[in-house]
């Protein structure tokens, strides 16, 4: 927890193309004392060369150790840089190339003393400072500097010293050279063989038998397996004892018929029902429209009329024995006449 505490980290982005970041960067390789360990993929920018070589005179106990991808060695102008390198550093310079014909080498940073570290896109060429779209961090951190310099040992550990790389990969080339060159004379001896049978072929025998091009002899047929030993046979298994017979289960008993229902008795009829008396029909009085007389006379015989229509009502409802109305009425014309 104290070393996180103390470890003051600092960054500062550059961005190229620019010749005044390209400065930056060399100022920033001045600090180292100890050493330099640089991983890129492409190593051609002579800016950066040259401060390096100085530094190595200025210092003769500051080590230098390069990793780049082994396709830089196949260009002449960038194998002339790392030639230069170990040249004129020899004791302080030391390159390493990848052995992979399959994958790159494509990291890009370095490593300062136990103090720094630079990252980022930019490879060390020309083109990086001058043209391409290129990007590097320049850090202050101690903890980014041993993680860094951690992958940098496995690398270093994994691949090969720049000469003995180069004498590798001289003898892969002679060894491709000298497979293309049977290839070659083999292709040329068919050609020769299938020529010569052409120009002994007879042109009035089109039945002539040709010479069927060379085939790999096939492989021999299987030696047969032993035959397996025969299994010894199975003991026949003893027949089981039979079971003894079971025992018939006794005849169930008859169950006693069930005795006969008694009939239930006829039901008695029902009286029949006696006819409801008639209601008696009530008749409703219908008054007798009576022709109008002159007002002076008529107005007594009104009054007179009308009691007596109460007075038949009256004796209507209190008959009891209901007398017909027609017949009161009978009676009511005697009494008036």
């Amino acid at each position: 927890m104290e070393e996180e505490k103390s470890d003051q980290v600092t960054i500062e982005p550059l961005f190229f193309p620019s010749k005044e970041n390209e400065q930056k960067l060399i100022q920033f390789l001045s600090q180292a004392k100890s050493y330099i360990r640089i991983c890129v993929y492409t190593f051609t920018n002579k800016n950066i060369v040259g401060k390096m070589l100085q530094m190595m005179k200025e210092n003769p106990q500051l080590k230098i150790q390069i990793i780049t991808d082994d396709a830089q060695t196949k260009i002449p102008s960038q194998k002339a840089i790392l030639d230069q390198i170990l040249e004129e550093g020899k004791g302080q310079a030391e390159i390493k190339l990848d052995n992979s014909t399959v994958s790159l080498m494509h990291n890009k940073y370095l490593v300062i003393d136990t103090d720094y570290i630079a990252t980022g896109s930019f490879n060390w060429t020309k083109s990086a400072v001058t043209t391409n779209k290129e990007n590097l961090l320049l850090i202050k951190s101690k903890k980014l500097v041993q993680q860094f310099d951690e992958n940098f040992q496995s690398l270093w550990k994994d691949f090969q010293f720049m000469n003995d790389r180069i004498l590798q990969q001289q003898q892969e080339e002679i060894d491709k050279a000298e497979r293309q060159r049977l290839k070659a004379e083999k292709q040329a001896e068919q050609a020769a063989k299938k020529a010569e049978q052409e120009a002994n072929a007879d042109p009035n025998n089109p039945n002539t038998t040709q010479v069927e091009p060379e085939t790999k002899p096939k492989k021999g047929p299987k030696e047969p397996k032993p035959p397996k030993e025969p299994k010894p046979p199975k003991e026949p298994k003893l027949p089981k004892e039979p079971k003894p017979p079971k025992e018939p289960k006794p005849p169930k008993e008859p169950k006693p018929p069930k005795p006969p229902k008694e009939p239930k008795p006829p039901k008695e009829p029902k009286p029949p029902k006696q006819p409801k008396e008639p209601k008696p029909i009530k008749q409703k009085i219908r008054k007798v429209a009576q022709p109008k007389k002159k007002k002076e006379s008529q107005k007594n015989e009104d009054l007179s009329n009308d009691r007596e229509e109460l007075d038949i009502k009256d004796d209507i409802e209190d008959d009891d024995d209901e007398d017909s109305i027609d017949d009161f009425l009978a009676d009511d014309d005697s009494e008036s006449d």
